[in-house]
């Protein structure tokens, strides 16, 4: 799975250069966190929702990782349905969006920045989700030690917050200047 995830980023960034070598060096990084992300979800979390009531007894690889995630969140051992929705979610939609936004950034297409916005308000939401019902649980499904709670969950999640809301707003701002200078011009027709 590693070396499936490896392989997609090393083709992404040599199709990127390839394909558009003077994109900018952000809009390149961007292309690929959506090559990762897509990967993630399509491959690792496609493997959770498949195996979803046999990780525990597992010995692949995947099942490995996500036994070892376990130890900071005990949802995903314990088969709570909630995870298992968002996960379905993911793999179906977030997944597949996230690879199409990589797309529409290497085409330099109209609507990348409708699909990055788009794909990282799935990801805040279904991060808030994530979160949020653990937060409000009576009682925690994540283990105290450092390890496991700053580290695993709160530290292996973070990203899916931090670059999400950038690109987000980003694309807030590049959509609003779209829209006053279509504003402008179309005034300008008049």
């Amino acid at each position: 799975m590693f070396l499936l995830v490896a392989g997609l980023l090393s083709t992404a960034t040599i199709a990127s250069l390839i394909y558009r070598p003077r994109l900018p060096s952000g809009d390149r990084l961007t292309a690929l966190w959506f090559v990762l992300c897509g990967s993630f979800h399509c491959l690792l979390e496609l493997y959770y929702v498949l195996h979803f009531n046999t990780i525990a007894k597992e010995t692949h690889f995947a099942a490995s990782l996500l036994k070892e995630y376990a130890k900071s969140d005990s949802r995903y051992l314990a088969q709570v349905p909630l995870v298992l929705v968002l996960e379905m979610i993911t793999v179906v939609a977030i997944g597949p969006m996230c690879f199409w936004t990589a797309w529409t950034i290497l085409q330099d297409g109209c609507s990348r920045h409708i699909a990055q916005l788009g794909v990282c308000i799935l990801h805040l939401y279904s991060v808030s989700l994530y979160f949020g019902t653990e937060f409000m649980a009576a009682e925690s499904n994540c283990r105290p030690e450092f390890v496991y709670y700053w580290v695993y969950l709160i530290g292996m999640n973070a990203p899916w917050v931090a670059v999400p809301l950038y690109l987000a707003i980003a694309s807030v701002k590049r959509i609003y200047t779209g829209m006053q200078i279509a504003k402008r011009v179309g005034a300008a027709a008049r």
